[in-house]
């Protein structure tokens, strides 16, 4: 007796069972004719084999690259962090009580209300990061350029406001607040890694 067209329905099911895609009825059903069929019980037998061969493999072996990776990425080495970071969460309080007046008050050396929040913010934000970065020290080196830029254009804008006496030499000192926080973010940033050219650094990660 051909059962062919009888088992092919069944010949899906031992699939699925494999895969684990049959439902509780689905897998009873497969189960009693599996019992009285010989050619399906073989069937599945062969497949099981193969589904196995298939799934199951030896795979090479990976080597570690992240030693490699991160010499070739260059992260910053961190300098001196204990006394530092102390110091800089010291600066960072300090940026924020010298902002408040502006910030909240809107007073700023008579400055326009709108101009002086405007500055209290910034320097609300300044002492912000700067106390985040004594939380976390190994983001002092991405916070370094925005540091320096605001230490340099305060220092071209104080030397202006000295020269025109357009400020005392009082007003500007409060400035040394940030140059301080210039300095402390560079100790914790210490100094990148050289770079290296993109040839280099891939038989260096794949050597």
């Amino acid at each position: 007796m051909d059962n062919s067209s009888t088992c092919s329905e069944f010949h899906f099911l031992i699939s699925a069972a494999l895969d684990g895609e049959l439902s509780v009825a689905e897998s009873s059903t497969l189960t009693a004719h599996l019992h009285g069929c010989v050619t399906c019980r073989e069937l599945e037998a062969t497949l099981a084999v193969q589904h196995r061969l298939v799934r199951v493999g030896s795979i090479d072996e990976i080597p570690d690259l992240a030693p490699h990776v991160l010499a070739v990425a260059h992260p910053p080495r961190l300098g001196r962090r204990g006394w530092v970071r102390q110091a800089l969460a010291v600066i960072g309080m300090t940026e924020l009580v010298i902002s408040i007046p502006a910030l909240v008050l809107g007073e700023d050396a008579g400055a326009p209300v709108h101009i002086a929040r405007h500055i209290g913010s910034l320097g609300a934000a300044l002492g912000f990061a700067l106390l985040y970065v004594a939380w976390k020290p190994t983001r002092a080196y991405g916070l370094l350029p925005f540091v320096a830029s605001l230490a340099a254009f305060m220092s071209v804008s104080a030397f202006f406001d000295l020269v025109l006496d357009r400020a005392s030499l009082v007003a500007e000192s409060t400035h040394l607040v940030e140059f301080s926080g210039l300095l402390f973010v560079w100790l914790l940033a210490g100094s990148p890694r050289p770079r290296i050219s993109r040839q280099r650094a891939s038989r260096r990660i794949f050597s």
